[in-house]
């Protein structure tokens, strides 16, 4: 008989957390930056594909990026209250 186990595993999120907060904080705003890129050309193609004027696609932009933001919010804030905290004053 097995046994199927939650991921991830409890050691696996403990490794997460022993990362420098400020590289996990580094890797998500690249991550960002990664993910706005990709909205960008899936609009674009779009945009091309039928004719939707650049205004439009800045405008969806912009969407995007506030939602982003909203989305990483919370844990960009953890970090950094993280590394604050382990700044010394």
């Amino acid at each position: 008989m097995s046994m199927q186990l939650p991921l991830p595993a409890g050691w696996a999120r403990h490794l997460q957390s022993r990362r420098d907060p400020a590289e996990r904080l580094s890797a998500l705003r690249q991550d960002v930056l990664d993910a706005k890129s990709e909205i960008r050309a899936a609009l674009d193609r779009l945009a091309e594909k039928h004719h939707i004027p650049p205004r439009e696609v800045e405008r969806s932009m912009g969407w995007a990026d506030d939602g982003l933001g909203d989305l990483i919010y919370d844990t960009e804030r953890e970090l950094e209250d993280e590394i604050q905290d382990r700044d010394p004053i």
